[in-house]
């Protein structure tokens, strides 16, 4: 799997979203960043965006689970209500601190999720996910 042309990171943690703008940046400069600490707002600009563009634009998003008013697992409910279309433009990956083996679990059965890994997001870990 190449890099994708855009990021999202939708975490709670500003200090770990930080973390994921420089591993991001790292291995791909030119890419497009976006840093979100409510989920509610990052679905909200997802929908826009997408209603706004006309073409296609891969990203891959970093969601966390624990977070205060939606969580990670409200957020990927909400994802699934949105367009067949608009899916097939995002790649997910859980990135949490959670050591509780059914999120694992959770996450490896999510049509939307591609991945499941621990926080913090490291080059080692984006290099794994995007070698293919």
């Amino acid at each position: 799997m190449k890099f994708p042309a855009r990021f999202i990171v939708v975490d709670d943690d500003a200090g770990n979203n930080l973390i994921c703008k420089y591993v991001i940046t790292y291995f791909a400069p030119a890419a497009t960043i976006q840093l979100f600490t409510e989920a509610e707002k990052a679905l909200v600009s997802i929908q826009e965006d997408y209603n706004q563009r006309t073409g296609h634009l891969d990203t891959a998003l970093f969601l966390d689970i624990n977070m205060p008013v939606m969580d990670g697992w409200e957020f990927l409910d909400k994802f699934s209500s949105f367009p067949p279309g608009l899916h097939a433009q995002y790649k997910i990956f859980i990135l949490s601190s959670s050591i509780d083996p059914e999120d694992k679990e959770k996450a490896e059965n999510h049509p939307h999720v591609q991945g499941y890994y621990s926080k913090p997001l490291r080059k080692e870990t984006l290099s794994e996910i995007f070698s293919g």
